[in-house]
């Protein structure tokens, strides 16, 4: 594990989980350069041990690792509580079957990028979710309130159980706790974001989060 420090942009900090390392080096020095500061992991192991000491601005990814792939990372990362169930992460494979992309996504991964890396399309890719993100926690800093909810239910004829949920997220929870919380499956809460979805015509959590907490 590696730490390489940016003077740029000290407040963004990537963690990149990769075990082939030149392939890791090569990521680090497009960051480095673009202003990020680094913190590299060799296998999904390493990565938990950073993650026990640090909370990343986001985090690249690889799939296919030994001992613990990156699938395992993330949902390690989601049970975390919600200080880190937000970050966003983008997962790094050569692996380019679509039924893989739904796997990370229906899991909570925010992206996927496939190898070989494009450079340019990972760092767009990258500032894209970091000012998501930003613009997230900017807009937590006004806390929904019961008549907030109540304007929700109207504006888009969330169900009691849709309602629960979309609290849940607005307050940083991902699935495994919000089905956890309610006593139900995650498929259940799962069903209930495809309405929601529907309902708010959002694709994406962190988009639906982030048009909840504007209004």
């Amino acid at each position: 594990m590696t730490f390489a420090p940016s003077s740029v942009r000290q407040r963004f900090v990537i963690l990149c989980i990769e075990d082939e390392a030149q392939l890791r080096r090569d990521i680090r020095d497009e960051l480095v350069e673009a202003g990020y500061a680094v913190i590299e992991a060799g296998n999904g192991r390493d990565a938990l041990d950073v993650l026990a000491q640090v909370t990343p601005d986001l985090v690249l990814c690889d799939i296919s690792m030994p001992d613990l792939n990156g699938y395992g990372v993330l949902e390690s990362l989601q049970e975390r509580g919600p200080d880190y169930a937000e970050i966003p992460f983008v997962f790094l494979s050569a692996l380019a079957d679509p039924r893989h992309i739904v796997d990370g996504k229906r899991l909570g991964a925010d992206d996927y990028l496939v190898k070989p890396i494009d450079y340019d399309l990972l760092l767009v890719t990258i500032e894209a979710r970091l000012r998501q993100i930003d613009r997230i926690r900017s807009a937590r800093t006004m806390e929904p309130t019961a008549s907030d909810f109540s304007t929700l239910t109207l504006s888009y004829g969330f169900t009691p159980a849709e309602l629960r949920i979309v609290q849940a997220l607005t307050q940083g929870a991902k699935m495994t706790q919000i089905a956890a919380d309610l006593g139900i499956s995650r498929s259940t809460v799962a069903f209930h974001m495809r309405n929601i979805f529907q309902k708010t015509d959002t694709g994406r959590q962190a988009e639906l989060v982030a048009l909840l907490l504007k209004r």
